[in-house]
């Protein structure tokens, strides 16, 4: 096929061998015709050479005439034909041609437009023709157009898109292929055509637009999707397919087979079906599949494969769709499980559904096989039936309403009734029912379990009625012990009472012995029955914990201060170990853990025959609700415990074994009393222990804590440098760590000797802290060698003696004469340790003796009030005690006297007491009665009653209260109870009635 080109160059070819045809006839006519010319003028020589010139010019014109006129005119004459049919043609061609063509001048105007450019510019026949294109591009398309003009002006051709702007308004899109019009070689203009392809543009948007959007669905299915070509390469893959091959983008994908990407076993099985798909271009759908993806995962799939087809029906590729079933394969499994549970379970299982007519009722749909043998039915008798054909005469009518209430508010519920067997046999059932929703969350079924507890309720009633009979004995024990306790505490009220006020008088040394033995008996016997009752309250689940805030500063005080004068008197060392951060208040029960720590104390102080008792208290986490781990340990170097029997002590009435408990006498109960108290408190008592070496019994406690205020102190002398002078080590290292806090620096030595040499060597100290009863030196011989001999006197070096209470006598006048500071008792507290530094040098100085007096003088100080005061109380002797005590302490007061409840309230009325003492357990009217009695009238509704009982439950303290009793003073009692009972309620200043704590 011929192009344009091979036209153009054929004609060329013809009309330059048609010149050069014309040119060769017409150059041999002339010279032909001249030749003949000049021989024949030649040859008649009759003409002249103007005659010659005119002859030679006719004859060469008639002889080139012919030759003209056929080789150059005729052949002229068609080729302007021919060129005007042509230019007619082109012509025609242009002006039908669908393309817009236009000619503009270099100045950018239109001298030439064709109709297909008048209609794309939407204008009359003629309208373009000198009209600038400036007009119909925006000012940046006409800049765009002018540089490229530049470019044409360089022999160029471009092509380009643009926009014109109509004149009504609207926009059309267009394509120009320009190309620079030339005349002799000079820029002319451009020659131009223009494509309108505005609804191509459109719907090749369109086309991209549709292109995205099926991209977009493809790439945001939960499925993977896939197209592959004829060779089963990847050409499209959307990210879930992306991710199952372990690319992590669609181009690392695209290109690969399934070879390329999974294993063997895998691509096999997909070629496998890609290939039958190409073989007969059959629809694969919905065909599960396992597989492992790269990432080692595993998936069940549903696949699906469909064939891409041409026009011809050839199949040409394929889209695969991967659902991933696994959960729901899991779900399947679950649920075979269920009914494999189900069907083979024990208990029945019954599902119910609402019955359409009548929805009040549930129609029963399932039963298991365990529901057919417990009632006797077939399956094809009750399916269909309703619920409540197990029910009957004696199944609880309340039970079978709250079923009713529970499926009218669609919630579960659980219930114990009485059901029927087939055979009309009853039955206990234990049912379990449950509502089941559908998708919409509609409750339209009903589960229900129900077990046979037939036996278990036979049993139970048995169980019941052994219950109540231990309930029964229980409660008789309890009575007994309480009735025992009073009957035993009453005559005791008299004895500790009494052999309290005659240590008190004036005694000989063999009587003060008789009487302390007694005393001090009377105490233990107390104390066992104390111990005794404890251990029946915790057995019968009546003790209580009762949680309130505590000084954990003054409860640890408290306890060494207890049992410091019997450590004393064995010469053992009592340590009070508290943390640095332990914080100052907790929620605890005050007196239970005291009771706990004395216990451990006591042991550890009767265990121990040299050597040391240390009380730790430290933190061991915080939480972070405000409360911490609480360590309290008891540790001591005593004859320790054999691992056989670190269990059995805890045991109630064992101690470590007979011979112990001969030497060391005790009930055993302290240690099994402890461990129960601190279960109560959500504790453990545990132990170290190694034989010959000490023990360590410890707990942990977790509970609320509050620091408080910072205790301020004053450091007069600025103490920099401390000495610290003690045998014990650990003694040291708590003196050293309570100095810490105050930032004084220490330095220790163990033995008097040591510091005499330490203070000789030109050692500087602020203050020395020297313990009292120490080896080769004792503390005392110590300052005065220091005070003698190194001339160190008070002024120069403050010494504080530290010593237990057993070591008082005969030590204060020493301590006057060799200039001791300040004594303090073992154990040390931070607090009085602080406290005596803070008074070393000031003018008054108390040592522990003397402030102590001081206390308790201003404690025992003799109201002179003539006060009016009941005692009602059965027993005599009781009467007698109460009356000698309050007579020491209110010798002007007027002593009413009532042996039971109905005279204590005709007395009240008669003579009106301010103080009534009144006791619980008597004859005709009892204390709380009497107590409501005066409580009724007027004059009693403000007078303080205090109870006196020797009943020791928390229950009998709520009776009290409840009876309107202010206080209460359990027996026995001495006569520092019944002091602070008259300060509390019969100080004028501050009359109130409290509650019992």
């Amino acid at each position: 096929m011929k192009t344009k080109s091979d036209y153009n160059n054929t004609s060329y070819k013809n009309e330059t061998n048609a010149f050069w045809s014309i040119s060769f006839v017409v150059f041999i006519t002339i010279f032909f015709s001249e030749l003949l010319i000049r021989l024949l003028i030649q040859y008649l020589h009759v003409f002249s050479n103007a005659k010659t010139v005119v002859i030679d010019a006719i004859v060469l014109s008639l002889l080139l005439a012919p030759v003209i006129y056929y080789f150059l005119y005729l052949p002229l004459k068609r080729s302007i034909v021919d060129r005007e049919e042509r230019n007619k043609n082109y012509y025609a061609l242009i002006e039908n041609m669908a393309e817009g063509v236009c000619i503009c001048d270099p100045s950018e105007r239109f001298v030439f437009v064709n109709p297909a450019l008048e209609k794309i510019f939407n204008v009359q026949k003629g309208e373009l023709i000198g009209i600038s294109i400036e007009n119909y591009f925006s000012k940046e398309d006409f800049d765009f157009i002018v540089n490229q003009t530049t470019e044409r002006k360089k022999g160029a051709s471009n092509e380009y898109q643009s926009e014109i702007l109509l004149k009504d308004g609207s926009r059309k899109t267009i394509l120009i292929t320009a190309s620079p019009h030339m005349e002799n070689g000079k820029y002319a203009g451009t020659l131009a055509i223009l494509r309108d392809i505005t609804a191509l543009m459109k719907a090749e948007a369109s086309i991209k637009f549709e292109r995205n959007l099926l991209r977009t669905l493809i790439d945001t299915l939960p499925e993977a999707v896939y197209v592959k070509d004829q060779q089963f390469k990847k050409v499209i893959a959307n990210p879930v397919d992306v991710n199952y091959m372990g690319f992590t983008t669609e181009t690392d994908a695209l290109g690969k087979d399934d070879y390329e990407v999974y294993s063997k076993e895998i691509a096999e099985g997909s070629f496998a079906e890609d290939k039958a798909i190409f073989e007969n271009g059959q629809v694969q759908l919905n065909k599960e599949g396992y597989f492992i993806d790269n990432k080692g995962k595993e998936h069940w799939m549903l696949n699906s494969k469909i064939p891409i087809k041409d026009n011809n029906g050839h199949v040409v590729g394929l889209v695969g769709i991967a659902k991933d079933i696994t959960e729901k394969k899991k779900e399947e499994t679950r649920l075979k499980l269920m009914e494999s549970v189900i069907t083979n379970a024990t208990d029945a299982v019954i599902i119910t559904e609402k019955d359409p007519k009548h929805p009040g009722i549930q129609k029963i749909i399932f039963v298991n096989d365990s529901y057919l043998k417990i009632t006797g039915y077939t399956r094809a008798e009750i399916i269909g039936q309703s619920s409540d054909i197990l029910q009957g005469s004696k199944s609880d009518k309340l039970e079978l309403k709250k079923i009713e209430e529970h499926i009218r508010k669609n919630e579960p519920c659980e219930i114990e009734i009485i059901n029927y067997r087939k055979n009309g046999i009853e039955f206990w059932a234990s049912m379990s029912i449950c509502p089941v929703a559908d998708n919409d969350g509609n409750y339209t079924h009903w589960i229900a379990i129900m077990r046979d507890i037939t036996e278990r309720k036979l049993f139970e009633n048995e169980l019941m009625a052994a219950k109540e009979k231990a309930e029964s004995g229980s409660k008789a024990k309890s009575e007994f012990l309480a009735n025992m306790s009073h009957e035993i505490r009453t005559p005791l009220n008299s004895v500790i009472g009494f052999s309290d006020l005659v240590l008190k008088t004036q005694l000989n040394d063999t009587q003060h012995q008789y009487i302390s033995a007694i005393y001090q008996s009377a105490n233990s016997l107390m104390d066992i029955i104390n111990s005794i009752l404890d251990y029946s309250k915790i057995e019968a689940g009546k003790l209580e914990i009762d949680v309130d805030k505590t000084d954990v500063f003054d409860l640890a005080n408290h306890c060494t201060d207890v049992i410091s004068f019997q450590a004393a008197k064995k010469s053992l060392e009592v340590l009070l170990n508290m943390g640095v951060d332990v914080p100052r208040f907790i929620w605890a029960d005050a007196v239970r853990l005291r009771q706990v720590l004395i216990n451990l104390l006591a042991n550890a102080v009767k265990f121990t025959a040299s050597g040391e008792v240390e009380l730790k208290i430290e933190t061991l986490l915080k939480g972070t609700d405000g409360k911490q781990v609480f360590r309290f340990s008891v540790r001591d170097t005593g004859i320790g415990i054999a691992p056989a029997n670190q269990k059995r002590i805890f045991d109630a009435f064992s101690q470590e074994d007979a011979s112990t408990n001969r030497k060391f006498g005790g009930t055993g109960l302290g240690l099994a009393i402890s461990k129960k108290l601190l279960n109560l408190m959500g504790s453990d008592l545990k132990l170290s222990s190694i034989p010959g070496q000490g023990s360590t019994f410890y707990f942990d406690l977790y509970l609320k804590t509050m620091y408080g205020e910072v205790v301020e102190w004053t450091n007069n002398f600025e103490f920099k440098k401390v000495l610290i002078v003690d045998d014990n080590a650990n003694n040291r290292r708590i003196l050293k760590d309570m100095l810490a806090i105050k930032m004084i620096n220490s330095d220790e030595v163990d033995n008097g000797q040591k510091a005499f040499e330490k203070l000789k060597a030109g050692k500087k100290y602020d203050l020395v802290l020297m313990d009292f009863l120490m080896p080769e030196l004792s503390g005392l011989e110590t300052i005065k060698k220091i005070r003698s001999e190194l001339h160190l006197n008070e002024s120069v070096l403050p010494i504080m003696l530290l010593h237990s209470s057993a070591e008082d006598s005969g030590i204060n006048k020493e301590c006057k004469e060799w200039g001791v500071a300040q004594r303090l008792l073992k154990p040390i507290k931070i607090k009085q340790l602080f406290e005596a530094v803070a008074s070393i040098g000031k003018k008054e100085k108390y040592n522990n003796e003397e402030i102590l007096n001081i206390v308790i003088k201003k404690e025992e100080q003799i109201v002179q009030d003539n006060y009016k005061v009941l005692i009602v109380d059965d027993n005599p002797f009781n009467i007698l005690l109460i009356k000698t005590i309050i007579g020491d302490i209110l010798p002007d007061a007027t002593i009413i006297e009532a042996e039971d409840g109905g005279d204590a309230v005709s007395l009240f009325q008669e003579c009106s007491p301010e103080l009534v003492f009144m006791d619980i357990q008597m004859p005709l009217m009892n204390g709380y009665e009497a107590t409501r009695q005066i409580r009724n009238s007027d004059k009693g509704k403000v007078v303080p009653i205090i109870a006196l009982t020797a009943g020791t439950l928390n229950d009998e303290m709520v009776k009290c209260k409840d009876a309107g009793m202010d206080d209460y003073v359990s027996k026995p009692f001495v006569s520092s109870t019944i002091l602070k009972v008259i300060h509390k309620y019969l100080d004028i200043n501050h009359r109130s009635v409290e509650s019992i704590s």
